[in-house]
């Protein structure tokens, strides 16, 4: 079984997201990374280290640096089989 695991960066750790859905992780992501860039003007160098991917995101606001990332964890499912002895 796995779930995912959403933190972001900012000056600190902010609340992290913890699902069984990778696409509401993504969602999530993707949604805060938009709401971050929404009315932004950025430099030419903030804009080539803006990059929304995959398992991870990265905003330059006038200097300052957002990071986003999804962790994939597997979690160990118990053997619920009897053993015959």
């Amino acid at each position: 079984m796995k779930i995912y695991i959403l933190t972001s960066y900012n000056t600190g750790l902010n609340d992290p997201l913890v699902s069984f859905s990778y696409e509401d992780a993504y969602h999530k992501m993707e949604k805060s990374f938009r709401t971050a860039l929404e009315g932004i003007t950025q430099t030419v160098d903030e804009k080539e280290n803006t990059s929304l991917d995959t398992f991870s995101a990265t905003a330059v606001i006038s200097g300052d640096w957002i990071e986003w990332a999804i962790t994939e964890v597997e979690l160990p499912f118990p053997n619920f089989e009897t053993k015959k002895k």
